[in-house]
C-alpha cells in the first residue's frame, strides 16, 4: 500500500507540474509583447516541465516501498552522483591501462617533487632524482622500521618531516614486533570515498539490471578512534564518518556500533526489512558467512523486530543509537515480517535470493577461498565482484573489472602507487633487484613494492602476487599470500614471527619450565561440517592452535595445564597485534582452541606429508599454517 501511495504522489506531482508548464506556456504566448514577462513565463514553464519529467523518471525507476518523496529524491541524486564519480574514475583508469608506464612516470615525478623539500626528501635528495632508474639505484628498499623514527617525530608535532602537507590521520596496522605500524595519510577519507565510488560503479557495470533504488547492505563495525597529542585521528584504513548515503539499508546511527555481533544484527534487521536490496558489500567474504550463521540463530528475533518496529532487548545498545534506529523502523511492517518468516521456515538453502529477490551482486574479497561454498549453499545465481586489492599502507592498489565467478583477476591502479616488484626467488635478499610495472612476465610470482605520496618509498609490502595476463598494456594478477603469514581470519594478518613470540611468552608463564618444540595453526573457516573440530554452535571464526611441548620431567605436568593457562596464548597474541585485539574485543573472532599434541606428532606429520605429496625431504618445512582439512584431522588424532 505504501508503494502505491508513493507512486500516486509521484504521478500527481508529475501531472501538476506538467499542467503548470502548459498553462505558463499559454500565458507566455499571451504576454509575448512584453520581453521580461515572456522570459519569466518561459523559464518557469521550462522548470515546471523538467520537474514533471524528473518525477516521471523517479516513478519509472521503481522507488522503495517505505520511502517518502524527499527520501526517494535524495536517494536518486546521491546514487547518481556516486555512480558518475565512479564512472569518471574508471574511465581515467582505462586510459592509464593503455599506457601504464607514462602514468607511473608522472606519478613518481609528482611524489618526488611534492615531498622533495621535506626533511626526509632532503636527506635522500629526492628532488635531484630525474627518472625511475635513478630512483631505483639511489633509494634503498625499505620496511616500516626505516620510517618509524620519522613517523614518531610527526606524531609528536613536528612538521615537514615526511610530507609537505599536514597529516590528516594515521592508520594503525597490525604489529610485527609488538608495536603497531602508524601509516601517515594526508587525504585518507578522499581516497576511501574514491575507492567506494569505483566499487559501486564496477558493480553497476557488472550487473546492469541493478536498479538505482536497490539499496546496499554495507557491513561496518565502528572502530575505536584515538588521537595523537596534537589531535590528529588514529584510525583504521576503512574508518568512515557517520554515513548519510541513502543507498545503504542501515541508517546512519547503525554505523556507530562497536560490537561485531550487535552491528551484524542491526545491519541484518534493516536489510531484511527492505525487499529491494540489490547488493551486499563486506570487506572480506568471511564476514558474510558469519552474518549468515548469525541470522540462522537469530532470525526469529529479527522477524519479531521487523513486525513490531522494535529492537531486541538482547542487544547492548546505547540509548541514543537505539532510539534513532527504532524511529527508522516506522512502527513495523507485518507483511514483510510474514514474507521473511515463510522463507526462513523453509531453511537456509539459497536463502539470499529468496529473501532478497532483487539481490544481484556481492562486493567482497575472498581471502580464504570460501566463495564457491557460500554460492552453492546460500547465493546461487548471484555474482561476486572483488572489492579489490589494498592495505593499510595504500587503500587501493588493484581493482577487478570482471565478475569474480568469470575471472578472478585484478588490475593494478597505476595512478595510486608507483610499483616495483621482486621476483619470488629473491625475496630473501635485503636489497634485491626489482622490476617495474611494464617489465612483468606472465606466470611469474613477485613481491609487491610501493612508493606512495604519504611518505613511503620503495616499501616492501610482503604480498606475493602472480601475473596472469594483460588488459590493454597493464598486467593482471592474482593475490596469493603474504610472506610469513600464519593467521588471517579477517584482516589481522598475524605474522609467523609474532605467533612464535606469543606462544613462547605464554609458555614462560606456565608451570614447570615447559618448552615449545613445534607449533602450527589453522583457521576454522577451513573446516567442513564433517570435520572432527567443526563446532556447529560457534558463530564466529577462531584459530586452532597445535603445540608440541617438551616437559622437563615426563608428561606429568600435562594434567596441570588448565584452560586458563591455554588462554594466555590468546592474550599474548592480543598484546602483539592490535587488529586481532580489536576483533577479539568486538567478538568478531572467538577464542582460539589450543590443542597439545603428543611428543613426536610433528615428526609424524612430516612423514605423512612426504608420503602423500610431492614435497622433497630437502625442502620440507613445518607448515606453520595448515591449509588443508586433512592436515588438521591428522593433528587432531595426535592430541594428548
Amino acid at each position: 500500500m505504501a508503494l502505491l501511495n508513493l507512486h500516486t504522489k509521484l504521478s500527481l506531482l508529475s501531472t501538476i507540474f506538467l499542467v503548470v508548464a502548459l498553462l505558463l506556456a499559454h500565458a507566455t504566448g499571451l504576454a509575448e509583447s512584453w520581453l521580461i514577462a515572456y522570459m519569466s513565463f518561459a523559464l518557469t514553464a521550462l522548470v515546471a516541465t523538467c520537474l514533471s519529467l524528473l518525477f516521471l523518471i523517479l516513478l519509472a525507476l521503481g522507488p522503495a516501498p517505505n520511502d517518502g518523496i524527499k527520501t526517494t529524491l535524495c536517494c536518486f541524486l546521491s546514487s547518481m552522483v556516486v555512480l558518475l564519480r565512479g564512472k569518471i574514475a574508471l574511465y581515467r583508469l582505462q586510459k592509464h591501462w593503455k599506457n601504464p608506464r607514462r602514468a607511473q612516470d608522472r606519478l613518481l615525478r609528482h611524489i618526488l617533487r611534492e615531498n622533495g623539500n621535506t626533511e626526509y626528501g632532503r636527506r635522500y635528495r629526492l628532488r635531484d632524482i630525474k627518472d625511475r632508474e635513478e630512483f631505483r639505484a639511489r633509494h634503498p628498499l625499505t620496511t616500516y622500521e626505516h620510517y618509524r623514527p620519522f613517523v614518531e617525530r610527526e606524531i609528536n608535532g613536528e612538521r615537514n618531516i615526511m610530507t609537505r602537507k599536514f597529516q590528516s590521520s594515521y592508520v594503525r596496522t597490525s604489529g610485527t614486533t609488538g608495536h603497531s605500524k602508524m601509516i601517515p595519510y594526508t587525504d585518507r577519507f578522499r581516497l576511501f570515498v574514491n575507492c567506494m565510488d569505483i566499487l559501486y560503479a564496477t558493480a553497476r557495470m557488472e550487473c546492469p539490471n541493478l536498479g538505482i533504488y536497490n539499496k546496499q547492505l554495507y557491513h561496518y563495525v565502528a572502530p575505536v578512534v584515538s588521537a595523537t597529542k596534537n589531535g590528529v585521528p588514529v584510525e583504521s584504513i576503512m574508518t568512515i564518518r557517520e554515513d548519510t548515503r541513502l543507498y545503504y539499508t542501515t541508517p546512519p546511527a547503525g554505523f556507530r556500533i562497536h560490537s561485531y555481533k550487535v552491528a551484524n544484527y542491526i545491519h541484518l534487521l534493516f536489510a531484511l526489512s527492505d525487499e529491494n536490496l540489490g547488493s551486499i558489500c563486506t570487506i572480506f567474504l568471511s564476514t558474510l558467512e558469519s552474518m549468515i550463521k548469525q541470522v540462522a540463530q537469530w532470525w526469529e528475533n529479527i522477524v519479531h523486530d521487523i513486525e513490531h518496529g522494535t529492537i531486541s532487548e538482547r542487544l547492548d545498545l546505547p540509548d541514543d543509537i537505539r532510539s534513532a534506529l527504532t524511529v527508522e523502523l516506522h512502527g513495523g511492517d507485518r507483511q514483510r515480517a510474514l514474507e521473511i518468516r515463510q522463507q526462513f521456515v523453509v531453511g537456509l538453502d539459497n536463502i539470499l535470493p529468496r529473501v532478497w529477490p532483487k539481490l544481484r551482486v556481492i562486493i567482497s574479497a575472498d581471502s580464504t577461498g570460501i566463495w564457491p561454498k557460500i554460492r552453492e549453499k546460500y547465493a546461487r545465481g548471484i555474482s561476486l565482484v572483488s572489492s579489490g586489492y589494498g592495505s593499510s599502507e595504500s587503500i587501493l592498489m588493484g581493482i577487478s573489472i570482471w565478475a569474480w565467478d568469470e575471472r578472478p583477476d585484478l588490475l593494478f591502479t597505476p595512478t595510486t602507487n608507483f610499483f616495483e616488484f621482486i621476483k619470488l626467488q629473491n625475496t630473501h635478499e635485503s636489497q634485491p633487484e626489482t622490476q617495474f610495472l611494464d617489465e612483468l612476465e606472465i606466470g611469474q610470482e613477485y613481491e609487491v613494492v610501493i612508493t606512495q605520496a604519504c611518505g613511503l618509498y620503495r616499501y616492501r609490502m610482503g604480498d606475493i602476487i602472480r601475473v596472469t595476463g594483460f588488459h590493454d598494456n597493464c598486467p593482471s594478477f592474482q593475490f596469493l599470500y603474504r610472506l610469513g603469514l600464519v593467521l588471517n581470519l579477517r584482516y589481522e594478518k598475524i605474522d609467523q614471527g609474532v605467533a612464535l613470540q606469543a606462544f613462547q611468552a605464554a609458555l614462560e608463564r606456565w608451570p614447570g619450565r615447559v618448552k615449545l618444540t613445534e607449533f602450527a595453526a589453522a583457521e576454522s573457516t577451513l573446516l567442513s561440517e564433517t570435520c572432527t573440530a567443526f563446532e556447529r554452535d560457534e558463530l564466529m571464526p577462531y584459530y586452532l592452535i597445535f603445540v608440541e611441548l617438551e616437559f622437563p620431567s615426563g608428561n606429568e605436568l600435562y594434567e596441570e595445564i588448565t584452560q586458563d593457562l591455554k588462554a594466555m596464548l590468546d592474550q599474548e597474541l592480543r598484546d602483539r597485534n592490535s587488529d586481532y585485539d580489536r576483533l577479539r574485543r568486538e567478538g568478531a573472532i572467538a577464542p582460539p582452541r589450543v590443542h597439545i599434541v603428543k611428543p613426536g606428532a610433528f615428526e609424524a606429520l612430516k612423514d605423512h606429508i612426504l608420503a602423500n605429496t610431492s614435497t622433497s625431504a630437502n625442502q620440507y618445512k613445518v607448515p606453520r599454517k595448515l591449509r588443508s582439512e586433512s592436515l588438521v584431522e591428522f593433528l587432531l588424532h595426535e592430541i594428548m
